[in-house]
């Protein structure tokens, strides 16, 4: 895996996309060679800006860190949250995200109405992540019924072996996380929809990267909105387009 150092690489006229390691937005095949939205979406951008640019991978909370710190980094899927909004340049949104608490079907006595009644099960979510924060801030507790991981694998892991009972993740892209994970994405169902947890995912990059390099990737993506690339490549692998052509 690749990690960028900013200070040895960063030139003035190169950008880094970044992403972590999530189906059906970015992993690595049986050959050893990148797939997913953001790798199509990165390759489809590079002729159409004024500055060279890369692809690279690293671990979410590296990522983001990176990109909200320091100029040039360009996160390719990034949810948009109220609490994040003054703290990025959001430059186009991707797909929507909808959040769900997701469970083996096996155990069909884990009912839940409410986030209260989900306090009295162990979820899962990824460290970093905005989902982890609003559990937190609903009152979860890590260590009691809340697990927070590294990576989405483990997550899937922790499901599949019971040592949690919900797993919080978007049901359509979970999908792809189990299969990678060695699991059976049938084997699962969403239990409940968190609606307060439904967002737009945007390309965005931190407030330090210069306007002029803000504007030309706003441009760009939106050039491929116009001319049906951007709905051609989220089909490709399996995702219906937002309508929003922000």
């Amino acid at each position: 895996m690749l990690i960028v150092n900013s200070s040895a690489y960063a030139t003035p006229n190169h950008i880094y996309f970044l992403s972590e390691i999530t189906p059906p937005y970015y992993w690595i095949d049986e050959n050893g060679k990148a797939q997913g939205v953001n790798v199509d979406l990165a390759n489809a951008l590079k002729p159409l800006l004024p500055f060279t640019s890369s692809l690279e991978h690293m671990p979410w909370a590296r990522a983001y860190q990176e990109t909200h710190e320091k100029p040039d980094f360009v996160l390719l899927s990034l949810l948009k949250t109220p609490k994040r909004e003054d703290q990025f340049e959001w430059l186009g949104a991707v797909n929507h995200m909808q959040a769900a608490l997701i469970r083996l079907k096996r155990k069909d006595n884990a009912h839940i109405t409410s986030l209260d009644d989900a306090k009295n099960f162990r979820i899962g979510s990824i460290r970093g992540y905005g989902s982890a924060s609003f559990l937190q801030q609903q009152g979860f507790e890590e260590n009691r019924n809340l697990a927070l991981v590294t990576k989405p694998a483990i997550l899937w892991k922790l499901l599949y072996m019971e040592r949690i009972d919900f797993a919080l993740a978007n049901f359509e892209t979970g999908k792809y996380e189990i299969n990678d994970a060695g699991f059976n994405p049938n084997d699962v169902t969403s239990e409940y929809v968190i609606k307060a947890l439904g967002a737009d995912l945007f390309v965005a990059t931190g407030l330090k990267t210069e306007q002029d390099k803000v504007i030309s990737i706003k441009n760009a993506l939106s050039i491929l909105k116009a001319n049906g690339e951007y709905a051609r490549i989220l089909k490709k692998w399996g995702l219906e387009p937002i309508e929003s052509t922000q």
